[in-house]
């Protein structure tokens, strides 16, 4: 997991005390995890925040014209959409 984005996503949510939610997308691979038997693992390498409007009931992620490229540097670098991360008050 890369740490460091979301240390980074993390604590914009936090500048904002909190009160301005936030979505981040999640690239990355699968990969079997030896620690279970037919275990997988997912690998989170990049975040992407898109553009969005957040407040304390939640966020709207907004039209991106940048969508496109961001999935076709995700895809030449071996990445994928695994998900999705969100902030929440409670």
């Amino acid at each position: 997991m890369n740490k460091t984005d979301i240390g980074r996503f993390v604590g914009f949510w936090e500048k904002t005390g909190c009160i301005e939610q936030r979505m981040t997308h999640l690239y990355g691979y699968y990969s079997e995890d030896p620690n279970y038997p037919e275990g997988i693992r997912c690998n989170i390498e990049a975040l992407y925040d898109p553009p969005q409007i957040g407040d304390t009931s939640g966020q709207e992620e907004m039209q991106d014209p940048k969508r496109h490229i961001v999935e076709m540097i995700a895809a030449g670098l071996g990445l994928e959409h695994v998900g999705i991360m969100f902030t929440k008050l409670d």
